[in-house]
């Protein structure tokens, strides 16, 4: 069987936009010709309607041009900053421009959150999958990789794959996410167990959690990690793996809370570190991103996926105001 080509960001963003002419393309077509009946609008050009759903270029202009008279009473101005944003998007690719992982990213999570506004839920929602994919790319270490059970597990050298046809991931509801862990409501007899059961039993939930993260089953996940942390708070591997979930759901926030956590019991944890750096980064917080990471490279040199998410956190610190010490912040010779 021959293996598929390797994905590229820019191919990755080719697919995207194909997914939005798909999503967009009946919901404008819908509404200028609804617009037209109604005698609000008169398009310059009667030919390009026919043209609207296959077309994402022309989608786009139109939706700008015809933004006053057909779409603002039904999209805000949230929405119309995405149109102008998603256009530059696919001129930078129509030119064969670089897309670097958080440009990606940034284009995935601008597409899905249009197709979302515009009722296209299905294509939404496989964009939506490329984006925690890539995600799950980028927090994802060879040793947390290899937590789950040899198995059941895929090959823990292999990377997930942000194209993967973009297929929808089965995103939890709310209902299905547990809350915080109750340090109270421990189960007795688990705590009471000796030492080697408890081990045993944590390990179990943990191999779990990682498995259904693995899948995108987050609240799945989320509940296997909230076992195991109730049965012993002071182990730092079930609050990284916790904060990885809410990372990889986007709450980097909380995200950011258990990787706390897991560093104050476990302060030499460079996976943690780098996660947390990389919550960070996600939050635009890229001065604390730049001081996270440099700490994990020092405590796991050589690691390709901590120096990546260092490069790329010290070039957005160097482009903010305020003339940061292009030196220290890796830009130049160290000192």
């Amino acid at each position: 069987m021959t293996a598929p080509a390797p994905y590229n960001n820019h191919s990755l963003v080719g697919e995207a936009l194909r997914l939005l002419a798909a999503g967009l393309g009946p919901y404008v077509s819908g509404k200028m010709q609804e617009a037209v009946d109604a005698g609000r609008y008169a398009p310059d050009d009667s030919e390009a309607l026919g043209e609207i759903a296959g077309d994402i270029s022309v989608t786009l202009r139109v939706m700008a041009m015809a933004w006053n008279d057909v779409f603002r009473d039904a999209l805000g101005p949230a929405e119309r900053s995405l149109v102008s944003e998603i256009r530059e998007t696919r001129n930078r690719w129509a030119h064969q421009d670089t897309f670097d992982d958080d440009d990606l990213d940034r284009a995935l999570d601008s597409i899905g959150r249009l197709l979302a506004a515009v009722g296209a839920i299905n294509e939404a929602k496989r964009i939506d999958g490329a984006k925690h994919r890539l995600r799950l790319r980028r927090y994802g270490t060879a040793s947390s990789r290899a937590a789950a059970p040899d198995d059941a597990a895929p090959d823990p050298q292999a990377e997930p794959d942000p194209a993967a046809e973009m297929q929808p991931m089965d995103p939890p509801g709310e209902a299905e996410l547990p809350p915080a862990a109750d340090l109270d409501d421990r189960p007795a007899d688990a705590i009471a167990a000796p030492d080697s059961a408890r081990e045993h039993l944590i390990q179990e939930y943990i191999h779990k959690g990682v498995e259904y993260r693995r899948n995108e089953h987050f609240g799945h996940a989320m509940g296997e990690f909230e076992q195991a942390i109730r049965i012993d708070p002071d182990r730092a591997d079930t609050w990284f793996h916790r904060g990885m979930t809410w990372g990889l759901m986007g709450d980097h926030g909380r995200a950011i809370a258990d990787f706390n956590r897991a560093i104050a019991i476990s302060p030499l944890y460079a996976e943690a570190y780098n996660c947390r750096g990389y919550a960070h980064f996600c939050r635009g917080d890229y001065r604390l991103a730049v001081d996270d990471l440099e700490r994990a490279d020092r405590l796991n040199p050589g690691d390709e996926l901590i120096q990546g998410n260092l490069q790329q956190a010290r070039m957005r610190f160097l482009q903010q105001p305020g003339n940061p010490d292009p030196t220290r912040y890796g830009a130049g010779p160290a000192p």
